[in-house]
């Protein structure tokens, strides 16, 4: 019953390069196995779970069997065979010298009380978890499956049991530290997470990267539009290209470029064109951010204006776009908006630029025909890969790029900052504009 993938290494077209003990790996416990890893047999894990001894003639407790067995495998294998061995010749000198002695140095391996699984319910559960359908491979990633884990360990604290647990804090030392008898923490289900990454591979499957190339065919498909209809064109479309055009140039994800406040934006371009400076647009977002503890933040991150290599006409779009918001009597509130009035979701332009992308796709080679357009680019990441990307490619220094992004990297790493208004956000970004633009004027 037991089909789970184990990942082994292949070469560029996808074939097998694996030795000896590759073909083992998770498939056999070794000698030694249980004098490192913590083991007890399924049917004492039925009993400590479910209550109930293993019935052959039952599918489910044959199911469960074969779940404890794996993850037995998995907790195995986090251990190479060499540290096995070496615990294994160390235990045979210690048989030797308590002989002589007449005494065990040896601590009992078992039997464990009765109701201490040790982890193994939720390892089971991650396990089923990890053979769901996945996207584009057969069943989810890694890092998917584990999140099963995150919720339980969750459950755990907001439940009775966690009563249990302790807090210990020091006035002198920063910071504090919590035992705790939650399973999910103990170290049989470290050892077994650890033989889980490495048996499933802890592979993220990244959202492919727009190129410039296609970057600059899906701008033109929106400037032909636009000549075409002019204020005529439908809102949404001139939303969606300016999404991609901000999630690209601005390097940021597509969640949050819906944050976008259009009161700030419409005082930027109105600065502007009176100090005639269309040097860049200063784009602001605001949100209660994850990392910030819920507290709303204020962010502005500038745009240049015109980019040199490609000639990207930012500022001019985002007139056109502010116009066209204008002109539907709407001057405040979100700038990526629904008919209905509410903040618009980056998956609402996934229809109108991926429909582009598989045109493209069609009629040039610009993106290749191998590459599943629904499936292999995203609406949230493939914008700020652009940015990551073509600011490496011009020979962007790391710190400027990091300048332009640092209020996600501090959002990211959970840094805490003061606190500031949107206008003192605004002053400050606008004095330092000049640096700032330098990844997205290089394009």
């Amino acid at each position: 019953m037991d089909d789970f993938k184990v990942k082994v290494p292949q070469d560029f077209y996808g074939a097998s390069l694996a030795e000896v003990e590759d073909e083992e790996r998770f498939k056999y416990a070794r000698p030694g196995d249980h004098l490192v890893t913590p083991f007890q047999c399924p049917c004492c894990q039925s009993e400590n779970i479910r209550g109930k001894t293993l019935d052959p003639s039952d599918a489910s407790d044959v199911a469960f069997e074969a779940l404890c067995i794996r993850a037995y495998l998995d907790a195995f294998w986090s251990h190479a065979s060499k540290t096995i061995a070496k615990h294994v010749s160390q235990v045979k000198f210690l048989e030797g010298y308590s002989q002589q002695l007449r005494l065990n140095p040896l601590p009992d391996l078992g039997p464990w009380p009765l109701g201490q699984h040790m982890g193994m319910l939720t390892a089971i559960m991650v396990l089923m978890r990890s053979k769901e359908p996945g996207r584009g491979d057969s069943t989810v990633k890694y890092g998917t499956a584990r999140q099963v884990r995150s919720t339980l360990t969750v459950l755990w604290e907001t439940s009775p049991d966690s009563g249990r647990d302790m807090v210990l804090s020091s006035a002198s030392t920063r910071g504090r530290f919590i035992t705790t008898l939650n399973p999910t923490e103990s170290r049989w289900y470290q050892y077994f997470n650890t033989g889980l990454a490495a048996r499933m591979g802890d592979v993220v499957r990244q959202d492919l990267a727009y190129t410039l190339g296609v970057l600059l065919e899906l701008l033109s498909m929106f400037e032909d539009e636009w000549r075409s209809m002019r204020c005529d064109m439908p809102i949404e479309h001139l939303s969606a290209c300016m999404f991609l055009l901000v999630a690209c140039l601005g390097g940021m994800r597509g969640y949050e470029v819906v944050w976008t406040d259009l009161t700030a934006l419409r005082h930027d371009v109105i600065t502007c064109e009176e100090t005639e400076d269309y040097e860049a647009v200063s784009w602001p977002v605001v949100g209660r951010f994850k990392n910030e503890q819920g507290k709303l933040g204020h962010h502005v991150i500038p745009i240049a204006g015109t980019t040199s290599r490609s000639n990207i006409q930012f500022f001019v779009w985002t007139q056109r776009f502010v116009g066209a918001i204008e002109t539907k009597g709407i001057t405040e509130g979100w700038a990526f908006q629904r008919s209905d009035g509410s903040r618009a979701k980056a998956s609402d332009y996934r229809n109108n630029i991926f429909s582009k992308l598989e045109d493209i796709q069609q009629r040039t080679n610009l993106i290749d025909e191998d590459v599943n357009v629904w499936e292999d680019y995203g609406i949230q990441r493939s914008g700020r890969r652009f940015f990551v990307t073509e600011s490496l490619n011009c020979g962007i220094p790391r710190h400027v790029i990091e300048a332009q992004c640092r209020w996600s990297t501090d959002r990211a790493k959970g840094n805490k900052t003061v606190t500031r208004s949107m206008m003192q956000h605004y002053s400050e970004v606008r004095n330092m504009k000049s640096v700032l633009i330098q990844p997205s004027k290089a394009f």
